[in-house]
């Protein structure tokens, strides 16, 4: 099981052929720290289970940007919707490995 205090990823999460990656910022992974009711809070499956099915709507929310933009979002959208969800903290692109990782914070 992966920590998500990793870079998180999906087989499926690929735009134009490139692998798409999530990070959550240190603010955070301080707020998921302070819910988890384990020692080991980063490898909390309840935890992990609740990120991953938030990254997956995270995902599709940058999947229906670029259909609908042509473009990526840029460090400071918001994703989900106006009112709440995660903001793109960071965007770092490795064209080595065809990977786009964003960063998100609350």
């Amino acid at each position: 099981m992966k920590s998500i205090v990793d870079a998180l990823d999906h087989p499926d999460w690929k735009i134009q052929g490139w692998q798409i990656k999530f990070l959550l910022s240190e603010r955070l992974l301080h707020e998921i720290k302070k819910i988890s009711r384990v020692s080991n809070w980063y490898e909390d499956p309840v935890i992990a289970d609740t990120w991953t099915n938030k990254l997956f709507i995270c995902f599709n929310s940058i999947q229906n940007y670029y259909k609908v933009f042509g473009v990526l979002p840029q460090v400071g959208d918001r994703l989900f919707s106006e009112e709440s969800g995660l903001i793109v903290q960071e965007r770092s692109i490795d064209g080595n490995v065809m990977t786009i990782t964003f960063t998100l914070a609350s």
